[in-house]
C-alpha cells in the first residue's frame, strides 16, 4: 500500500492525502482496525496535540483528509462545513456511457442516522472521458455537502455506478465486468479542496496527485 503524503500543515491545519485501502478513522466497535488516525498519532500526541479529522473519505477511496490540530480551528471549520463553505473535487471511473456530458444531480439522500430522514445533496458532474470497449465513463464530480457515500449513491441512482463497485452494482453487472476489467475495487479520488483557513481567513487550494495505481488504471481501459 502507498504511504500517506503530507500535503500542507501549518499550527491549525493538517491535509494528508490518504491512499486507497487505509480507514480514515477507526469504527467504534473495531478500534485495532489499521487507519489513517492512529498512524498519525504518534508524532503529533508527543507534541500533545490531538488531531480532529475534518472530513472521512471511504477505505476504498484515496485523497485529501483535513485534520484540524486545535479546538478552535476543528470548530470554525465545521461552522463553515455546515454552511456548505468548502467544495471538493473527485475523480471516478463509472459504469457506462452517459448520454448527458454535464449536469447536477440534486437528488435528497437518506440520513446515515436514520434512514426515514431525506438530507438534500447535490453532485456536478462532467464525463472526462471514455471508455467505449468496456463501456465505462471516468467523471470529475465537485460536491460541497459530503453526505455518506453521496457520489457512489448519486451515481447508482443514474444507473450509472462506480464501476466495480460491490455495494451499488447489480449483481448481474458486477460479474458481467468481472470478465473485463482486471481489477476488484472501484475507484474513487478526492483530488482537489477549496475553503477558507478556520484562523487567517485566508482562501486555499488543496491537490492530491492521482495514485498510480488509479493513472494505470486510465492506461488500460480502453
Amino acid at each position: 500500500m502507498p504511504d500517506k503524503t503530507i500535503i500542507f500543515e501549518d499550527k491549525s491545519v493538517l491535509v494528508v492525502s490518504k491512499p486507497r485501502g487505509l480507514l480514515t478513522v477507526a469504527a467504534k466497535d473495531k478500534k485495532k482496525q489499521k487507519n489513517l488516525l492512529d498512524e498519525l498519532k504518534g508524532k503529533y500526541e508527543a507534541e500533545r496535540v490531538r488531531l480532529r479529522p475534518v472530513n472521512r473519505i471511504d477505505r476504498d477511496t484515496s485523497g485529501l483528509v483535513i485534520f484540524a490540530k486545535t479546538k478552535e480551528a476543528f470548530m470554525a471549520i465545521m461552522q463553515k462545513q455546515r454552511l456548505d463553505k468548502i467544495e471538493k473535487t473527485y475523480l471516478a471511473i463509472v459504469t457506462g456511457i452517459l448520454k448527458k456530458k454535464e449536469g447536477n444531480i440534486k437528488i435528497p439522500l437518506p440520513s446515515r442516522e436514520n434512514p426515514k430522514v431525506k438530507i438534500p445533496a447535490k453532485t456536478t458532474y462532467q464525463v472526462l472521458r471514455e471508455f467505449r470497449i468496456v463501456k465505462a465513463s471516468l467523471i470529475e464530480a465537485r460536491i460541497t455537502s459530503g453526505k455518506y457515500h453521496q457520489i457512489r449513491k448519486h451515481f447508482r441512482i443514474l444507473d450509472h455506478a462506480l464501476l466495480m463497485d460491490r455495494d451499488y452494482m447489480e449483481r448481474n453487472e458486477y460479474v458481467k465486468y468481472q470478465k473485463i476489467v482486471p481489477f476488484r475495487h472501484f475507484f474513487l479520488h478526492s483530488a482537489e479542496m477549496d475553503f477558507t483557513h478556520p484562523i487567517t481567513g485566508k482562501k486555499m487550494h488543496f491537490r492530491a496527485e492521482l495514485p498510480e495505481e488509479f493513472a494505470e488504471i486510465l492506461k488500460i481501459l480502453k
